[in-house]
């Protein structure tokens, strides 16, 4: 009896096992038929031009330092070019990082030429000055940076005079860089500004004239209208009342002479 009831044992033990094992394929199965594969269809994409190495400022484009990208189309941005050939000889005005799309903004109008002079707006002329490390801000006046100029004068004795001659001026480039690592500050002898001929005119005067201060401003300020004094109201003044006074006239007496008798004495008496 023992002998049977050890068999029967493992008989319930292998049947239970392989019904599990049934119970557990069939719910597996029946899960992955209820499940949606959901299959998402890659975005439409375009190629763009981006840059292939860092570009610095003043560099000339062409297709060793471009390349095509694949760029989302929903996504390409403002001004960005497809078409590589439409960038031959043109000129960077800022300075391009590896892979950043290439812009209409950030370039220079064709045929503008190479180096500093893309960079100079129309109108408008370069002009350097020589400055040192107090005049230069110790330093801190970066190309793209705005500068407000102050000319000193010196007067009789030992009296100076300062006054700022121009306000909000572009700095292009200090010494011969139109590019410096952001923030870090460089003490150089030149600094190349943009200004316009009248301005170029105020400036080269200045520096026969006195010595020239740089003063770094905020880019994002304007310049202020600097309104004239108005000038001083003239009153006028009234004219002081005289009295008039009444004037009699009066005629000059008439003398007369009167002739006395006295016996043989005659007189002549005068009133």
């Amino acid at each position: 009896m023992k002998k049977y009831g050890a068999v029967l044992a493992l008989v319930l033990a292998v049947f239970f096992g392989l019904a599990a094992v049934f119970l557990s394929n069939k719910w597996l199965s029946a899960k992955a038929s209820d499940t949606q594969v959901v299959v998402k269809e890659a975005a439409p994409s375009v190629q763009i031009v981006v840059a292939a190495v860092d570009i610095p400022v003043g560099s000339r484009l062409s297709e060793n330092n471009l390349v095509l990208a694949e760029w989302p189309e929903g996504n390409v941005p403002k001004g960005a070019f497809t078409d590589m050939t439409a960038l031959a000889d043109r000129i960077a005005v800022s300075k391009l990082f590896a892979g950043q799309p290439l812009l209409a903004a950030e370039l220079a109008a064709p045929g503008s030429g190479a180096g500093l002079v893309a960079m100079i707006e129309p109108g408008k002329r370069a002009m350097s000055i020589k400055v040192d490390e107090v005049t230069g801000v110790g330093g801190f006046i970066l190309p793209s940076t705005y500068v407000d100029i102050i000319g000193v004068e010196k007067l009789e004795g030992d009296r100076r005079k300062a006054e700022t001659i121009l306000r909000r001026i572009k700095v292009l480039a200090i010494a011969q860089e139109t590019y410096t690592e952001e923030g870090k500050a460089k003490v150089v002898r030149t600094v190349t500004l943009e200004v316009k001929p009248p301005e170029a005119e105020i400036l080269a005067l200045q520096t026969y004239k006195g010595s020239i201060h740089l003063i770094l401003r905020n880019p994002l300020e304007e310049v202020e209208v600097v309104k004239p004094e108005p000038e001083p109201e003239v009153v006028a003044k009234a004219a002081p009342v005289r009295t008039l006074k009444s004037r009699v006239y009066s005629p000059k007496p008439t003398s007369y002479e009167v002739e006395v008798i006295r016996g043989a004495e005659r007189d002549k008496v005068r009133f």
